[in-house]
């Protein structure tokens, strides 16, 4: 009905008369052509199953080459953003091909594998549940951590921000895994991604749950950002400005770190002010700091 509706000027000729009902359409069409359209649109149908099982197949083979393992990783994204499809994968025994992605030598299917985690557990309890139990924790956290190439870590950081936000039993066992120092490292790093996107996951974390406040201020979170607020401003200044300002607000341990006067705080933020003022790029950072001076300011206590 729907090829047919979209192809009715066409039929038409430029001004014949065409029914505006597409059955009778499809009932006046010469037999030969009718049966010709339903096998074109029999044969443009897809049993998606069929396809998962198949791709399952590519990327569990080692003897599949590189490109179309990519191009498997690239189709199962567009199917499994379905939370049905995304459960179907997992009972047909969809998650062993990405764990061997996980692990494999090739950058781009670890990246691409690392997405496809990402995609497949948003808002899907049931995946999360399955992801956490079989382990992908673990893979996430030692690709974050020591993969040597940058996009494989960024897109691990993204899975498993993904993967614990809204979900706590996701965001325990990442805590039990020691994962927040993983992710404070990756802030640490000089890779700017790693920067924004960890100093992102922690704060949202922090304003879901008071105990990783809590856990993150007794780790010396606020003494790590200190030490980044200590050169000159720069962009990523903004995502470390903001998650320090969300620690001072919400601990009151956080805050009684902060404003002591041996970590410099206070002194790298009035450096920091006189840099971004007047500049529309560091317009955040700059109303951060003032927030964050106002809190950290050793005059009243």
């Amino acid at each position: 009905k729907f090829c047919l509706e979209a192809t009715k000027d066409e039929d038409a000729g430029g001004g014949g008369a065409v029914p505006d009902n597409p059955e009778q359409v499809l009932e006046a069409m010469d037999p030969q052509q009718r049966s010709w359209l339903e096998d074109a649109l029999k044969d443009m149908s897809v049993d998606v199953i069929q396809q998962l099982g198949n791709g399952i197949k590519i990327l569990m083979s080692d003897a599949t080459d590189l490109d179309e393992k990519e191009e498997t990783l690239d189709c199962l994204e567009d199917w499994l953003g379905n939370i049905d499809m995304a459960v179907n994968f997992h009972k047909i025994g969809g998650f062993a091909c990405i764990r061997k992605c996980l692990v494999s030598q090739h950058p781009s299917l670890r990246t691409g594998a690392a997405h496809l985690v990402a995609e497949i557990c948003q808002n899907n309890e049931y995946c999360q549940d399955k992801l956490v139990q079989e382990g992908f924790l673990e893979l996430l956290c030692n690709q974050l951590d020591s993969d040597d190439d940058e996009a494989c870590r960024v897109k691990a950081l993204y899975s498993i921000s993904c993967l614990c936000r809204d979900y706590t039993p996701g965001r325990e066992a990442f805590s039990k895994l020691d994962g927040w120092s993983i992710v404070v490292r990756a802030i640490l790093s000089d890779i700017p991604k790693l920067r924004t996107k960890g100093c992102f996951f922690l704060g949202v974390a922090c304003d879901d749950n008071p105990k990783t406040v809590e856990e993150l201020a007794r780790m010396g979170l606020v003494q790590q950002l200190a030490s980044i607020l200590q050169v000159p401003l720069e962009l990523t200044h903004e995502h470390v400005l903001r998650l320090l300002l969300t620690l001072v607000q919400h601990s009151q341990d956080a805050r009684k770190e902060a404003i002591d006067p041996a970590l410099g705080i206070e002194s790298a933020l009035k450096d920091r002010l006189v840099e971004g003022q007047g500049k529309d790029e560091f317009r955040e950072s700059v109303a951060h700091i003032t927030n964050l001076m106002k809190l950290c300011s050793t005059k009243d206590d």
